[in-house]
């Protein structure tokens, strides 16, 4: 055999290994994309979210100069800042650590499709910076290590990506709205005006070092119980559409050092009690499972120890 003719032979080999590779070797071998998602998280305006759980539904979430709102349909309201700041950091660079499956043929199984996956787009204006499905997620005990499948929406790929990723976007509506309803530093607080109907209205302030009610010595540690509850209170059962132009039954006024005054109100609705609060003012509230109601509007004998309730 002549050296050109084992030259040839050689170069052949090497060629059908190279295709061997490229187009049947293994899905776990290291032949794919090294980043999935890689954007300057600056350049974020928009995120549209379609969900499983919001039922596909398309959830908008729009950068408003430094704050962000959430539409789903007619309604519209703040957005949870924190959560949508997260939804954009966890695409900021995503980098697979395995092919999967390369056709469409297993994307059931690793709910990528359109139906079962959560479709994520993130805008800079109308230029469209990705477009990927987020499906199931899986968790191995024994590295304590978790797995999300994800799939570019126009690619048939299927990657495995680190971390719990499909529980930030999988998510329905209210998940996303600002559910911020008293935040508080309860040290810095002096005065607390409980405003009822009828003639159960009180003061509860603060005097030198003490606490008074309506000028009767409090019982300092049921004042500093309650004060510590209205370090943050969050509201997730929204009552959208009401609207309201009565005067509120109830009101509580928070006042203090170094904040500004935060009000509680509460209207009736039939026999339920809708809250709002001024520190997410366009939001009205069921009293919820946490019965945030009772938490707040409390009679003046629970500050008085010789007063039984």
């Amino acid at each position: 055999m002549n050296k050109n003719r084992l030259l040839l032979i050689v170069l052949g080999v090497l060629i059908l290994v190279y295709l061997g590779n490229k187009f049947i070797g293994s899905v776990n071998e290291r032949n794919f994309k090294e980043v999935l998602v890689e954007l300057d998280t600056a350049t974020v305006s928009k995120v549209v979210v379609m969900a499983k759980a919001n039922n596909g539904s398309a959830v908008s979430i729009t950068k408003e100069g430094t704050d962000w709102s959430v539409t789903n349909g007619t309604v519209s309201d703040k957005a949870d800042m924190n959560m949508a700041k997260n939804m954009v950091v966890s695409l900021r660079k995503l980098e697979p650590q395995r092919l999967v499956a390369n056709s469409s043929e297993k994307w059931e199984q690793y709910e990528v499709t359109d139906s079962l996956g959560t479709r994520v787009q993130l805008f800079n204006g109308e230029e469209l910076l990705t477009d990927i499905i987020i499906g199931k997620f899986t968790f191995n005990l024994q590295a304590r290590t978790a797995a999300t499948f994800v799939r570019l929406t126009d690619e048939e790929e299927v990657y495995s990506v680190d971390g719990f990723l499909s529980s930030t976007y999988n998510q329905e509506f209210n998940s996303f709205r600002d559910k911020t309803f008293v935040e508080t530093v309860p040290e810095n607080l002096t005065s607390l005006k409980f405003d009822y109907s009828g003639d159960s209205s009180f003061v509860l302030n603060k005097v030198a070092d003490a606490w008074q009610v309506n000028g009767i010595a409090a019982d300092s540690t049921a004042v500093a119980q309650y004060l510590n509850g209205l370090r943050r209170l969050d509201q997730r059962q929204f009552e959208d559409g009401f609207t309201t132009s009565e005067t509120p039954t109830y009101t509580l006024t928070l006042d203090g050092n170094n904040m500004s005054s935060v009000v509680v109100r509460g209207f009736m609705k039939g026999e339920e009690v809708i809250l709002n609060s001024s520190l997410n003012s366009d939001a009205y509230f069921q009293k919820g499972s946490l019965n945030v109601f009772d938490k707040l509007f409390v009679s003046a004998g629970k500050f008085l120890t010789e007063v039984e309730e």
